[in-house]
């Protein structure tokens, strides 16, 4: 603890000396300065402040109040305490003495116990003083070191901000309730061509006179004014070398702290390469469908033109197998007419298929929905394909739900679907083998399962199966004939009904194709025919 210093006033010697006696009893640490006369007290105290203060009130040249006023003045001795002891009890001198600043008041002759408790007292609250200065000057250095901390960052952070508002590819800009630009980022005036300082302060017009300048200027004074919402759009813009370009353009709106609107900050992308490929991709697209179309057009245009003369192959080789008119001399003549007539016939099944195709791809297929029993048809198509299947050693099977609900479906179209399938499925078959036909109800709909045990098809197999003239196997090396149309023509067919159609294979192991036909398409009991029922 340091030690602290009495500071004592007094004209007269004797009492001057008494106080001192006195002072120096207060305590080891406490150092006694002595002054015969106020203005040798106000000298010292100039440049050393005491810690303590006694002095006569009644003194030659400056009275006790003035020398208070005076001390006091001395920016060091502002809070020093000053005891005042005088030998005059006039209240006056009391009240003078606290209004020059006085901190406390004793009589004299004084009473030797009360003047080292109460200068104990004013020195001790001396202490606490200048603790409280010290902590309160650390902490304002803290203080000061903590918001020179913060003002730090928050430069390194408006620094770091804007070089990457400078190093983004983007068109960064504020404009203010005047139009006037306030900010522009690096890449906004190289894009320009002209330095940052020369366009801050300016308005969009005054650094490119163009339509669309005057048009952003325009739309920013109606977003300023409530006018217009702040959004993105995209906006064509000519550059100040004449060069067109596309920008995809966000406006916000800026409030002060009043919430009144005060800036428009505008960034726009630069999207002319992306438009440009986005147009290109949509020609692209467009001259695709349009070679499409031709296409199709073509198909189903050579399929009608290609069916006239096949039916006529096919009813004169007829009539001559049949020697209708007579016979042909030879019997080989009857065989070879046979010939001719069943190729025609295969022919004009591809044909047939390829015109359907056609038609699906060009959207001219409609359906002629009436009741179905599905049971019913699978067994008919089991009679079509019967002698197919026993031709090539394959065994069918139908396995159908005795009360499954009627469908309202295209007889003729879901026939075709399901005739694909079963043919395919025997086609694909070993001989020996079986092909079941499975109908039954599901929480979807009517689903009908072809499953058979036959050559099987991987995930890529299958993926080349259902895109038109798909073959699994090569041209070269395949077994089994056929233009591939048949499985895209059931997928459809069976769209074109709201349904889908579900292939599981393992090559080696078999292929169930699922046709699975909505709920809507069934026909509730009531709509039933009770005929239909009884059957």
């Amino acid at each position: 603890m340091r030690r602290q210093t009495v500071a004592i006033v007094d004209d007269r010697i004797t009492n001057l000396k008494i106080l001192e006696r006195l002072a120096a009893s207060l305590d080891d640490r406490v150092e006694v300065r002595t002054f015969d006369h106020p203005l040798h007290a106000l000298d010292y105290a100039a440049s050393e402040a005491p810690d303590l203060v006694i002095t006569d009130f009644k003194m030659p040249d400056l009275d006790g109040a003035e020398f208070i006023r005076r001390f006091r003045a001395a920016p060091s001795c502002a809070d020093v305490p000053v005891m005042v002891i005088t030998a005059y009890e006039d209240r006056d001198l009391r009240y003078q003495a606290l209004e020059a600043g006085a901190t406390d008041f004793l009589l004299s002759p004084v009473d030797h116990h009360e003047f080292r408790v109460r200068s104990r007292n004013l020195l001790t609250m001396r202490r606490q003083q200048l603790l409280l200065k010290e902590r309160a000057s650390s902490l304002e250095e803290k203080i000061a070191v903590e918001e020179q901390r913060h003002r730090d960052a928050l430069r390194h952070s408006h620094e770091l901000l804007m070089r990457v508002i400078d190093a983004v590819p983007v068109l960064v800009s504020a404009t203010d309730n005047e139009g006037r630009y306030v900010f522009v980022n690096d890449f906004y005036a190289r894009h320009i061509g002209r330095p940052v300082a020369s366009i801050v302060g300016l308005t969009p017009v005054e650094v490119n006179d163009a339509p669309e300048t005057r048009a952003a200027m325009e739309r920013d004074r109606r977003i300023i004014a409530g006018f217009d919402p702040p959004g993105s759009f995209e906006e064509a813009i000519v550059l100040p070398n004449g060069e067109n370009r596309v920008l995809l353009t966000t406006k916000a709106l800026l409030r002060d702290h009043d919430n009144r609107p005060s800036l428009v900050v505008t960034a726009s992308l630069d999207i002319s390469d992306r438009k440009g490929a986005e147009l290109a991709l949509v020609a692209a697209k467009e001259e695709a469908e349009l070679a499409s179309r031709s296409k199709t057009e073509f198909l189903a245009n050579m399929s009608h033109e290609l069916r006239t003369p096949l039916n006529a192959i096919i009813g004169f080789s007829q009539v001559m197998a049949d020697e209708v008119l007579g016979p042909l001399g030879s019997a080989r003549y009857a065989g070879y007419a046979r010939d001719i007539a069943s190729s025609a016939q295969h022919l004009l099944g591809i044909i047939s298929d390829i015109l359907d195709v056609s038609k699906l791809e060009a959207g001219k297929v409609e359906l002629d929905d009436n009741e179905i029993e599905i049971g019913q048809m699978a067994r008919d198509i089991l009679h079509l394909v019967v002698e197919r299947a026993r031709a090539l050693d394959i065994a069918l099977e139908l396995d159908a739900a005795p009360d499954l609900p009627r469908l309202r479906a295209d007889a003729l179209k879901l026939k075709q679907v399901l005739v694909n399938l079963i043919t395919n499925a025997i086609k694909f078959s070993h001989p020996g083998g079986r092909v079941l036909i499975r109908c039954r109800l599901a929480e979807d709909g009517i689903r009908i399962d072809v499953v058979d045990r036959g050559i099987g098809m991987d995930e890529a197999e299958i993926e080349t199966a259902v895109t038109r003239f798909g073959q699994v196997a090569s041209t070269w090396n395949r077994k089994h004939p056929g233009t591939g149309l048949g499985l895209p023509l059931a997928i459809g067919l069976t769209e074109l009904h709201g349904g889908h159609i579900l292939i599981i294979s393992e090559k080696g192991v078999g292929t169930t194709v699922t046709v699975c036909l909505p709920t809507h398409r069934l026909l509730p009991a009531e709509e039933m025919p009770l005929e239909i029922e009884e059957s």
